[in-house]
C-alpha cells in the first residue's frame, strides 16, 4: 500500500496496477452489458430476451450454471432457458411453484434476491441441493426481474460449482442484467398483450358479423311464422314482439367476460322473469354459446308464454321448475332440461301445430340433434330434451359446465 498524508490525517491508498486491474475490469463489464442492451433491443422474442440475459450475466459472474424462468399468469415460474444444465433441465425442472424449495421459488415469494453461498449446508435449501447435486452446483444467486412497477416478471439463477459469497461487484452486475432484462421483458409482454387484444378484436368483429347475419335470418324467420295464420293483425303483432324480446334479452346477457357466450341460467331467467316466486330454477353453471342461446331463448319464450296462456302460470297456484344437468352415458358428456308445471288446470294437446310448437319440438332437435318430448299430464306439461353435451356447446371452447 502506498501512505499519503493529507490534512494531517494519514490515507492509504491500493496499488495502482490493482486500481487499474479493477477499472478494467468495470469497463468491460459496462462494454459486456452495453452490448447485452443493443440485442435485447433488436430481440424478437421473449425467449431470446430471457436467454441472452441468462448467458450474459452467467458470463460476468463466471458461473458455470444458469437457468432463467418466466413468470406465468397463475404465479407460477416456467423455464425458458439454461446454461450448462443441457435440455434435461427442462424436464426436471419445467416448472416450478411458489411451494418448491428452489432458491428462484423464494426469490419469487420474497419480490428480492436470495443467495446461498453454500447449498450443501443451508437447511433451507436441501432439497433443491440434493436435486442439483449431480450437476456439481454448490452456491447460487437468484435475481428477479421486475417492471417499473415493481412485479416479477422472470427469475434468473446463476449458480457456481464451488462455494462462493458474491461480492459487490457480482451482485452489482447482476442486477444490471436483471434491469435491463425487466424493461425489455415489460416491452415484449406489453407488445404480446397488443397483439392478443388485436387479434380478438378481428375475430370478435368477424363473429359479429356472423351473429349479426344469423340474427337476422331468425328474425325474418320469426316474422314470417308469426303473421302467418288466422291471427289478427294485433295478435300477431305481440307475438312477433314477444318472440323478439326473448331474444333480445339473451343478448344483453352477454358480457365483457363471455362476449361469445350466455349462462344457461341467465337465459331462464329471464324468459320466467314475469313470474316470479312461482318459479324454480335448478342446474349447475353452464356457458352456451350464442347460436344455441338465441334458439333456447325463444323455446324457453315460447314454454312460458303458453303456460301464461293456458297452463301453470294462468292460475294462481301454479308454478313451474326448470332444472337440467350433466351426466355421463355411454362414455359421453349428456345434457338434459326439464320443464315441469303443476298446480294449473288440466291440459291437453291442440289440434292445431303453431310455430311455438315448432320452436319447442323441430327448431331446438335440428339445432341439437335431438328429440324433445311433451307430456300432457293433469297437472300440466311436461317438456324434456336431451342432447350429448358438445351439441350445446360445440362453438365455444367456453362452453362446459363450471
Amino acid at each position: 500500500m502506498t501512505r499519503v498524508s493529507s490534512g494531517g490525517a494519514a490515507q492509504y491508498l491500493q496499488p495502482a496496477s490493482e486500481v487499474e486491474r479493477l477499472l478494467t475490469h468495470e469497463v468491460e463489464d459496462l462494454k459486456t452489458i452495453h452490448g447485452l442492451s443493443l440485442r435485447l433491443a433488436s430481440a424478437d422474442t421473449l425467449a431470446n430476451i430471457l436467454a441472452d440475459t441468462l448467458t450474459t450475466a452467467a458470463g460476468l459472474v463466471d458461473a458455470k450454471l444458469g437457468s432463467v424462468q418466466l413468470v406465468t399468469p397463475d404465479g407460477k415460474l416456467e423455464m425458458m432457458g439454461q446454461v450448462g444444465f443441457g435440455d434435461v433441465i427442462f424436464d426436471q425442472f419445467g416448472t416450478l411453484s411458489l411451494e418448491d424449495c428452489s432458491t428462484c421459488a423464494v426469490a419469487l415469494q420474497r419480490r428480492s434476491r436470495v443467495i446461498v453461498p453454500d447449498l450443501q449446508t443451508d437447511p433451507d435449501f436441501a432439497g433443491i441441493a440434493a436435486a442439483l447435486q449431480s450437476y456439481g452446483a454448490a452456491s447460487a444467486v437468484s435475481t428477479p426481474v421486475k417492471n417499473q412497477a415493481g412485479k416479477v416478471l422472470a427469475m434468473f439463477s446463476v449458480y457456481w460449482t464451488e462455494k462462493r459469497d458474491p461480492d459487490e461487484r457480482d451482485l452489482r452486475t447482476l442486477d444490471l442484467c436483471a434491469e435491463l432484462a425487466g424493461r425489455h421483458v415489460e416491452r415484449s409482454v406489453s407488445a404480446n398483450e397488443l397483439r392478443d387484444v388485436n387479434q380478438r378484436r378481428v375475430l370478435l368483429m368477424r363473429e359479429l358479423a356472423h351473429r349479426g347475419k344469423n340474427l337476422l335470418a331468425v328474425i325474418q324467420s320469426i316474422a314470417a311464422r308469426s303473421l302467418r295464420g288466422e291471427r289478427s293483425l294485433d295478435e300477431a303483432r305481440d307475438v312477433f314482439i314477444g318472440r323478439l324480446g326473448a331474444l333480445a334479452s339473451t343478448y344483453n346477457t352477454f358480457t365483457e367476460e363471455y362476449p361469445e357466450s350466455v349462462h344457461l341460467r341467465d337465459i331462464v331467467s329471464a324468459g320466467l322473469e314475469a313470474y316470479g316466486e312461482r318459479t324454480v330454477i335448478e342446474g349447475p353453471k353452464i356457458l352456451i354459446p350464442a347460436k344455441q342461446a338465441q334458439t333456447l331463448a325463444l323455446v324457453i319464450h315460447e314454454l312460458a308464454t303458453n303456460a301464461a296462456k293456458y297452463g301453470a302460470l294462468s292460475s294462481v297456484n301454479g308454478r313451474v321448475d326448470v332444472s337440467w344437468k350433466i351426466f355421463q352415458a355411454d362414455g359421453h358428456a349428456n345434457f338434459s332440461l326439464t320443464w315441469s308445471e303443476s298446480g294449473g288446470p288440466p291440459v291437453k294437446a291442440g289440434a292445431k301445430k303453431g310455430f311455438g310448437s315448432v320452436i319447442i319440438t323441430s327448431l331446438i332437435a335440428t339445432e341439437l340433434n335431438c328429440s324433445p318430448t311433451v307430456e300432457f299430464r293433469p297437472s300440466g306439461i311436461e317438456y324434456r330434451l336431451e342432447c350429448f353435451f358438445s351439441a350445446l356447446s360445440a362453438d365455444t371452447a367456453h362452453g362446459r359446465p363450471r
